[in-house]
C-alpha cells in the first residue's frame, strides 16, 4: 500500500497534503511532475519544462509526461487541473480503442 504524508514530498511543514513524491500514480502523479508551473502555458512549453518527467500512470507502469501530453488534443494549458483533465481523457481514449481491437 502506498505510504502517505503530510505533505507531497516537498518537506514537512509546506501546508500541502497527498503522497510523498514517488508514491502518487495516475492524474495525482502527473500534477506532481508540474509543481511550480506558471499557467497558462502551452503544450510545446510544458513539453519543454516538464516533459522529461516520469509519471507513475499505474503502480506497475510509468510514462514520460511528454506521451502523454502529446496524446492530448489542446495546445494550451490553464491550470494543472486542465492538464490533469486532458490527459486523462486522452488516456481513457487511447485505452478505449485498444480494447476495441
Amino acid at each position: 500500500m502506498p505510504r502517505t504524508t503530510e505533505n507531497t514530498g516537498e518537506g514537512r511543514g509546506s501546508g500541502h497534503k497527498g503522497p510523498a513524491k514517488g508514491f502518487a500514480f495516475g492524474v495525482a502523479s502527473v500534477t506532481q511532475a508540474l509543481h511550480g508551473t506558471s499557467f497558462p502555458i502551452s503544450k510545446e512549453d510544458l513539453i519543454r519544462a516538464h516533459g522529461k518527467e516520469e509519471v507513475n500512470w499505474t503502480k506497475d507502469s510509468s510514462e514520460r509526461l511528454e506521451d502523454l501530453l502529446r496524446e492530448t488534443d489542446k495546445d494550451e494549458f490553464l491550470s494543472v487541473a486542465d492538464v490533469a483533465s486532458a490527459v486523462s481523457e486522452a488516456h481513457r481514449e487511447a485505452r478505449g480503442e485498444e480494447d476495441e481491437d
